[in-house]
């Protein structure tokens, strides 16, 4: 889809979520697909749009990708080599490398670590990651009974962002919802909070 949007002349506002799906590639066995494959797919997707040279062709384009951008914030390191020892085969179409576009980019919080999503606000800013739930799917923030154990995870979306000591109120506030206003054109006048 974001191939033709490319080829087109028109001019994108809007906002797209990414979000992985079928995994076919991937062995189905120990759940990997879910596990291993997701997060893949979520990193090929975020490095298709940026050697792709989609944000450049389409300034006004939001993108934000599930999972935290899966794979992506521990191999960017690794792609920005790529695009600077081998720009005949990754910098085919884009002028900006994958550290100049990482703030042009959003992703969700899903991370299930706070110190992953640590290194995402380094890595990318608040202001570009919002709260994710992977609702209706089993591996989101929300209540459960682990089946072999019986423990009773009592996680809702944002939990992890609410009780950790480790981010400021303003850097909370941004991520759970100043983000997706912003992503979505959006403002807080727009809703009744109360």
């Amino acid at each position: 889809m974001l191939r033709s949007l490319v080829g087109s002349e028109m001019c994108i506002r809007d906002s797209i979520f990414v979000h992985p799906w079928d995994m076919g590639w991937c062995d189905s066995k120990y759940w990997l697909p879910w596990l291993v494959g997701m997060p893949a797919e979520t990193s090929l997707a975020i490095c298709s749009v940026m050697c792709g040279g989609v944000l450049e062709r389409l300034p006004e384009l939001k993108v934000m990708f599930a999972h935290g951008g899966g794979g992506f914030p521990g191999t960017i390191q690794r792609v920005e080599w790529g695009y600077k020892t081998r720009p005949d085969l990754v910098a085919k179409d884009s002028t900006l490398s994958p550290v100049e576009q990482v703030r042009r980019i959003y992703v969700d919080s899903l991370t299930h670590d706070v110190k992953m999503l640590k290194h995402m606000i380094q890595l990318m800013g608040p202001n570009r990651i919002a709260l994710g739930s992977d609702f209706p799917f089993p591996l989101g923030e929300m209540p459960s009974v682990a089946p072999t154990t019986g423990e009773v995870l009592t996680a809702y979306p944002g939990k992890m962002i609410e009780e950790t000591d480790e981010l400021d109120k303003d850097t909370k506030e941004q991520i759970l919802y100043r983000t997706a206003l912003d992503f979505l054109g959006r403002s807080q006048e727009d809703f009744d909070w109360n």
